[in-house]
């Protein structure tokens, strides 16, 4: 179900006359992860501090404000959470108590079953008489007819019924070969990213943000508070960077993640 934060985002990025490849690129984003939020696919990006970020940064690219959005989100989310607990609550469950039916509706069952005693009484008086032993009957009886058997489909499906049509595939989810890395900020920390042996990145990033980065073979982070920092390499979640306040410098490559 929509909440309206996708149809927002669409409309300010198209009333900007900017593609989601301009969009992507500005923001070191996949284009399908632009069209994920602008189609409220929050699962994509495996957890919900990673959502939020990419929200966060996609809105104020765009020159909207996020906090509202964020908002809808939460509440989205906890609309969801109430609904689930008003379920099993005794006020909501006890049921009402009934009310007596009306008096006509007796009146209508009397009717019915005076009819349908008449009716049986009818049918009764109208049968024919058997005719006694030793009298011809008037008419032979119909010679029973012998109904061919039906030849079954080779195929074992019955005669006559229609083959369903096969559901369409579900489209791949699009695969990316190298390193893929999502650094999702709790709290505020400095960071230098190093993609294939060249600095990409260097600067102190607030609490909120999501910053994604791709290589072919490895991308290096240092990280001068590495407790609030949360990671994901190839769509799985890193455990654990570090302490807060931690200085680390953590390798990411498609075998997995090592501390330099």
């Amino acid at each position: 179900m929509s909440t309206g934060i996708g149809e927002s985002l669409r409309t300010a990025r198209e009333d900007r006359g900017r593609s989601v490849e301009d969009v992507a690129q500005v923001l070191r984003m996949r284009s399908d992860y632009v069209r994920a939020l602008e189609d409220e696919r929050f699962e994509v990006f495996g957890g919900e501090i990673y959502a939020k970020g990419f929200l966060r940064n996609y809105a104020a690219e765009l020159g909207l404000d996020p906090q509202p959005l964020l908002e809808q989100y939460r509440r989205e989310h906890g609309d969801q959470l109430a609904t689930v607990g008003l379920v099993g609550s005794s006020a909501t469950s006890r049921p009402s108590p009934r009310s007596a039916p009306p008096p006509w509706i007796a009146w209508v069952l009397v009717a019915v079953v005076v009819i349908a005693g008449l009716a049986f009484i009818g049918s009764l008086g109208s049968g024919r008489t058997p005719p006694q032993a030793g009298q011809d009957p008037t008419t032979a009886p119909p010679a029973p007819v012998q109904e061919e058997p039906t030849e079954e489909p080779e195929d074992g499906t019955d005669a006559g019924e229609e083959e369903p049509e096969p559901e369409p595939e579900p489209e791949p989810e699009p695969t990316f070969d190298g390193v893929e890395v999502l650094l999702a900020l709790e709290e505020s920390s400095w960071m230098r990213v190093t993609i294939d042996g060249s600095i990409a990145f260097e600067q102190t990033v607030p609490a909120g943000e999501t910053l994604p980065f791709e290589g072919q073979d490895e991308v290096r982070v240092r990280l001068g508070n590495a407790g609030g920092v949360r990671a994901q390499v190839n769509g799985e979640e890193v455990e654990s960077l570090g302490a807060r306040g931690q200085v680390v410098e953590v390798v990411f490559t498609a075998d997995g993640v090592e501390t330099a």
